[in-house]
């Protein structure tokens, strides 16, 4: 039991993800393509690439484990070398950290946010290192940065002055940067100024909520060697999320949430039987296999937890509220 609910956390990931691989061959076709623009032409301008779709659909994931397998490339020199930055904007302290994360990867030092965007800008510029005090020079001139900008829509001011840079760098002809955006809503370049919709292009990614079927086939490898989960139980899942979300991370929830379920009630079986009746449960199956009731169950646990039911029972204005004190504090 155990080792069901260590392999259904969230921050298990499995080697291979399953259910992406349309959508992983368009990210890497997209990064090898940057790649072998810098190395060949000595740019590769206007590269961006834009990805949405709801939570919990392996946008993030996916790009992970592409840039994994092409570092590893790059480490045996199969590819050419490239860098990779991440940038996640629920990490930051404010929009404007953007740059100073950026300008640590690239030049190893921190400095100030409004320093960071003058060095960068200087950098992406020109070739050459800006005045001493900019980034370290690639091994190779070729060498192209990759941005990957997760949680986008979080980097949205007033001004829109730090989207509007990071997709302006990749236009300019020295720069060799490409750009990776991640965020949920698939209409949040149209609601940006156009003068950031231009420069962001009109590649595009979307990545749909995941069917019945791929929930089943992401859940079921991780419980392979445990035989506490019954295959129905799986599937009674992934037809509750399915109907719902689509969000594979809520799957793994509820099947963690029902094997938490199954060894209380089998540890509760145990200490109240006599030694026989002990014995006769510790040998049966039936007393360490999740079935569709304990999902259910799981399921209703989870929708109906204290903070759940208070907001179920709040109204419309209290629910604005705290809408906007969530967003406030993110």
């Amino acid at each position: 039991m155990a080792k069901a609910r260590a392999s259904l956390a969230l921050s298990s990931v499995p080697k291979k993800l399953p259910c992406r691989e349309k959508e992983r061959h368009e990210i890497r076709s997209f990064v090898e393509e940057a790649i072998r623009a810098a190395s060949s032409e000595g740019n590769c301008q206007g590269r961006c690439l834009y990805i949405s779709g709801v939570p919990g659909t392996g946008k993030t994931a996916t790009e992970m484990e592409v840039l994994r397998e092409l570092r590893k490339e790059a480490a045996n020199k199969k590819i050419y070398p490239f860098q990779f930055v991440e940038i996640n904007g629920l990490r930051l302290p404010s929009p404007q950290h953007a740059y100073s994360v950026l300008y640590e990867s690239l030049a190893g030092r921190y400095v100030s946010p409004s320093q960071a965007a003058e060095f960068l800008e200087e950098h992406f510029k020109s070739k050459r290192q800006p005045n001493g005090r900019g980034c370290k020079q690639s091994k190779k001139q070729s060498e192209v940065t990759i941005l990957l900008v997760d949680e986008l829509d979080l980097l949205v001011t007033r001004k829109q002055d730090v989207l509007y840079n990071i997709f302006d760098w990749p236009t300019y002809k020295n720069a060799r940067v490409a750009v990776i955006g991640i965020a949920n809503t698939m209409d949040l370049p149209e609601r940006l100024l156009p003068r950031i919709i231009s420069r962001m292009g009109l590649t595009r990614l979307q990545i749909s909520p995941y069917p019945r079927e791929q929930i089943a086939t992401i859940t079921q490898p991780r419980l392979e060697g445990v035989d506490c989960f019954d295959s129905r139980a799986v599937e009674f899942t992934s037809r509750k999320v399915a109907s719902v979300s689509g969000d594979v991370r809520r799957a793994l929830e509820i099947c963690r949430k029902a094997a938490e379920i199954r060894q209380l009630k089998a540890q509760k079986l145990l200490d109240s039987t006599c030694v026989e009746e002990k014995q006769a449960a510790e040998d049966s199956p039936e007393t360490w296999t999740d079935t569709i009731a304990d999902v259910d169950k799981a399921i209703k646990e989870m929708d109906d937890s204290a903070h759940m039911l208070l907001i179920k029972s709040i109204s419309v204005h209290e629910r604005v509220m705290l809408v906007a004190l969530a967003i406030a504090i993110r």
